[in-house]
């Protein structure tokens, strides 16, 4: 995990303990649903910057004997912990707060000085976010380029799940402002602190699509998910870039952390040879995949022959 995802972890705690104090303020002053249901939201988003150092910090302890390819999931088992918080702690509040204030009788009559109070606190924080955006978003952009990806293949296909995780919360921390500025508005402006609630009950809506994303991307890593298409192409190169490969009879990847990927394949040889030959070639193919794919931490290699029907469809080696 490199260290600038770390630092876009901690910009965001930062932000969001002196927005969430700010938040809870104006929302106790106000009366405002939306404004307490952002005050949630940045309260969960602080104590998700938590759990995602836990799994930085977790992730980068060596293999041992009870876990023998490391602890690279723990990233991605606290991510999965952040998708639950923002569901239970963001989304949940705000849909409270939301059908609270919209089914309830709340005539609550704000002061001038109660509204400059409101609408600052949330220019306030509108800007520390969109400061702690910019940090992730050069962060993404950074891991982006590293792999010669696109933005929207990064955010769909990369393990990074701590870097994308900063980027949707800080993404629907200043959505969240926005909606929650603009009920505080049509509230005033008509009289009707339904519109307060309407708002409380969008941000809990923008909250669970957030919580639901990281989680099933989550999941996928959790449950084993191959290595990108990318990485699968290089080591297949790099193994039948050996004369004496005659084919990848089966081959499977296992992200096992943010930059480590377990192989296991079958190899079909050209030639018969002997045992200290074909150690050898091992080697020398697990030499060149550690200078080629770096983030391919173990492999393992078995010896086979492939069945005709497979041979047929499968194109020979280069």
């Amino acid at each position: 995990m490199s260290e600038e995802s770390k630092g876009a972890v901690l910009s965001a705690m930062g932000a969001n303990i002196a927005i969430a104090a700010g938040k809870t303020v104006a929302g106790l002053l106000t009366g405002s649903a939306a404004m307490l249901a952002e005050a949630g939201h940045s309260f969960a988003d602080t104590v998700n910057q938590v759990f995602l150092l836990v799994g930085i910090n977790n992730a980068k302890h060596k293999a041992d004997v009870r876990h023998p390819q490391g602890y690279g999931r723990e990233a991605f088992f606290w991510s999965f912990v952040v998708a639950v918080t923002i569901f239970t702690a963001g989304a949940a509040f705000a849909f409270y707060e939301g059908i609270r204030t919209t089914f309830g009788e709340h005539n609550h009559h704000r002061s001038h000085s109660e509204l400059i109070i409101g609408f600052g606190v949330l220019g306030m924080a509108f800007l520390f976010e969109s400061v702690s955006l910019v940090v992730a978003v050069r962060t993404l952009l950074s891991e982006a380029r590293k792999k010669g990806w696109s933005v929207r293949r990064y955010l769909s296909r990369s393990p990074n799940l701590v870097v994308k995780t900063v980027f949707f919360e800080d993404s629907a921390a200043l959505a969240g402002l926005a909606i929650a500025a603009l009920g505080l508005f049509i509230s005033e402006l008509t009289g009707n602190e339904i519109w307060d609630g309407i708002a409380s009950i969008a941000i809990g809506v923008l909250l669970t699509a957030v919580a639901f994303m990281l989680g099933a991307q989550s999941r996928h890593l959790l449950l084993g998910e191959s290595a990108d298409d990318q990485t699968d192409a290089a080591i297949r190169a790099a193994v039948l870039g050996f004369a004496d490969v005659r084919a990848i009879v089966r081959m499977m990847t296992i992200q096992t952390g943010v930059n480590t990927v377990v192989v296991t394949g079958e190899l079909e040889l050209k030639r018969e040879l002997h045992t200290v030959e074909i150690e050898q070639l091992i080697a020398a193919i697990d030499a060149r995949i550690g200078e080629e794919v770096p983030e391919v931490s173990t492999t393992f290699w078995e010896l086979g022959r492939r069945s005709p029907t497979t041979a047929a469809t499968l194109p020979p080696a280069s």
